[in-house]
């Protein structure tokens, strides 16, 4: 893949001056002084390169009189000085600076005129230095990867049911039927639905199906649990006294009697474990279908091993180092935070008013889990500089090929994209490197295998 870099084309002022003042310890300002006399010349140059390429008129090409070239395209000149004088302030100040610049935080362009000095400030968050940690032989703990029967068995009951039949039935509701339902919650004489017109799940429903009994149901558990035993045409009343951190939190601590009628029973089936069945898994016969499903399971816990390996690194680095972070660093990783948090819950049907209602302490979460995030990467940044970790162009091809298929985009069309898009190219080159690193971080790890802990019962 062909990656192209957009050079910027600079004109160099003989002699600057450069003032650096610190404004906290990871914000300075760099005011970067030309003199008059080079601003001038710097104007001169430009008028001359007018000269040459204007078209006036009564005049051959570069004929035309100097004083007639600086008025007609005095606008354009102007422009053009101006950003030949602050590119230039760009690459001796910041561009040119002795500490690490993470980005310009604001620029004070001045008046920059022929004939006068021009004073160009950035204002700039910095990368402070700080000692990298210990980063080999980091103790983290991972799980045991074998599948066990009970496991096995509770797919393949997964896999059969997603492959069961629900028929109508003349019968009382077992657990895993389908049960068409309609309920209305209150509490005293007051309707739930009012307290939470956005998530009628929890309020009233006219009609809707559920799967009685089933564990791990999103709607209200009293009815999902009530169901079992009922009848189609049958009535019932149900309580459910929900948790005190339950959201939405107007429900949180309360007690609500739901009126719950059921009015269709459909009884889940499961297929027949033969021929047909083992041929459409693409096994042959159930010892298979086991092995495949155990093999699943292990291949499951090893990736749920790496991915807490790798949060146990980060945590490790995080609290084994201190240094001052750069403010926009953390507040565009606070925005990006939210808007993944955000993005989550929204699918999950919470509205963008129950967002509002809780902004300050979701915001206060996010720039705590922002700072954290940010330290990390700038922590395994500068771990990739002393191990000397390069993206190679297999690197890239893995990237892109990885993101074609997620995107369902073609390769081919997602290389043009990133040829004309250099912001995007630098980025996914640091999410290599940070890749990388933390892949060798990994690799150096001192593992312990640890018994998982059992989720309490209460």
């Amino acid at each position: 893949m062909a990656i192209y870099h957009v050079a910027l084309h600079l004109i160099y002022i003989y002699t600057v001056k450069t003032d650096v003042q610190d404004i906290n310890p990871t914000r300075k300002t760099i005011s970067i002084t030309a003199s008059s006399e080079e601003v001038s010349e710097q104007e001169a140059k430009l008028i001359n390169d007018f000269q040459r390429q204007a078209k006036i008129p009564g005049f051959r090409p570069g004929k035309a009189p100097k004083n007639m070239v600086r008025q007609r395209f005095a606008k354009d000149i102007q422009q053009e000085l101006k950003q030949r004088v602050v590119s230039q302030a760009h690459q001796e100040g910041v561009a040119g600076a002795e500490f690490e610049v993470f980005t310009i935080v604001e620029l004070d362009e001045g008046e920059v005129k022929g004939g006068q000095g021009a004073t160009i400030t950035f204002t700039v968050d910095v990368i402070p230095e700080f000692e990298v940690p210990a980063y080999e032989g980091l103790k983290v703990t991972n799980t045991p990867t074998e599948a066990s029967d009970e496991e096995v068995t509770k797919m393949l009951e997964q896999v059969l049911g997603q492959r069961a039949e629900y028929n109508v039935a003349d019968k009382v509701a077992e657990k895993g039927d389908y049960v068409q339902c309609a309920y209305e919650g209150k509490i005293g004489d007051d309707s739930v639905a009012d307290l939470v017109p956005d998530t009628p799940m929890f309020g009233t429903q006219a009609n809707t199906w559920e799967e009685a009994g089933n564990e791990d149901a999103p709607g209200v558990r009293a009815i999902v649990d009530g169901l079992v035993g009922m009848k189609a045409g049958e009535t019932k009343e149900v309580t459910m006294e929900f948790p005190e951190d339950f959201k939405p939190e107007a429900l949180a601590g309360k007690t609500v009697v739901y009126s719950v009628e059921a009015k269709e029973v459909r009884e889940k089936v499961m297929p027949e474990m033969n021929d047909a069945f083992f041929e459409s898994m693409q096994v042959k016969d159930e010892n298979e279908l086991r092995t495949k499903i155990s093999e699943n399971i292990e291949n499951q816990k090893k990736q749920q091993n790496a991915n807490g390996e790798r949060q146990q690194i980060t945590e490790e680095l995080v609290k084994s180092v201190d240094f001052p972070i750069p403010e926009s660093g953390v507040e565009s990783e606070t925005e990006a935070v939210l808007r993944d948090f955000m993005q989550r819950n929204m699918q999950q049907g919470v509205s963008s008013e129950e967002f509002e209602k809780h902004k300050e302490s979701l915001h206060e979460g996010a720039s705590k889990a922002a700072h954290d995030r940010f330290k990390s990467r700038l922590i395994l940044t500068k771990i990739a500089e002393k191990e000397k970790i390069k993206v190679e162009n297999e690197d890239f091809s893995r990237m892109i090929m990885m993101e074609a298929q997620q995107a369902g985009q073609n390769p081919d069309k997602l290389v043009k994209e990133l040829q004309k898009d250099q912001n995007r190219v630098n980025q996914m080159r640091r999410d290599i490197i940070l890749g990388k690193t933390m892949d060798l971080l990994a690799e150096k790890a001192d593992r312990e295998i640890v018994e998982p802990v059992e989720a309490s019962g209460d």
